[in-house]
């Protein structure tokens, strides 16, 4: 069996993110830093190839764990990255609202709603931003097993890992 070399395995990954991003002629990325390992690997991935001032992480909260929120605003103080807070419970709940005397709304929509919203956020700061492409944060397993969101979290699929 290989041993796997993972400061070679980080360093190519931080090569193709670099090189991604400026293939695309970008200058930035953007990510949703939820507090779990997927995003804060990714955020320091990213902050490593394109330097700490090209990574903004968004804080974004959907009636979510606080501990979430605040485990997100530790991990871009230690990475020293641009992190802004969007609380969307209010759109999440005035789209529920909206949407009521249309359609009955289910568990599972309603759940899927939310990573959509946050998809919609990073697109649009990064499309806002100019320049600033939207990194994804899903891991392999996630996606092998279908543990997604479609147009959610699925929104940005890391090429590197197929």
């Amino acid at each position: 069996m290989r041993k796997l070399d993972y400061k070679k395995l980080a360093v190519d990954i931080q090569n193709w993110i670099k090189n991604y991003v400026m293939a695309a002629n970008a200058e930035s990325v953007v990510l949703g830093l939820s507090g779990g390992i997927d995003s804060a690997v990714t955020a320091a991935l990213c902050s490593n190839a394109l330097g700490k001032e090209n990574v903004i992480g968004l804080g974004l909260p959907c009636e979510s764990v606080s501990q979430d929120l605040e485990d997100a605003k530790l991990i871009a103080k230690v990475l020293d990255i641009d992190f802004k807070i969007i609380d969307l419970t209010s759109v999440y709940n005035k789209f529920l609202e909206v949407m009521e005397p249309i359609v009955k709304t289910n568990k599972m929509a309603s759940a899927n709603l939310k990573p959509r919203l946050r998809m919609i956020t990073l697109y649009f700061h990064g499309q806002s931003k100019g320049n600033c492409l939207v990194a994804g944060t899903g891991n392999r397993a996630e996606h092998a097993i279908g543990y997604f969101t479609k147009y959610g979290d699925l929104g940005i699929i890391n090429e590197f890992l197929h």
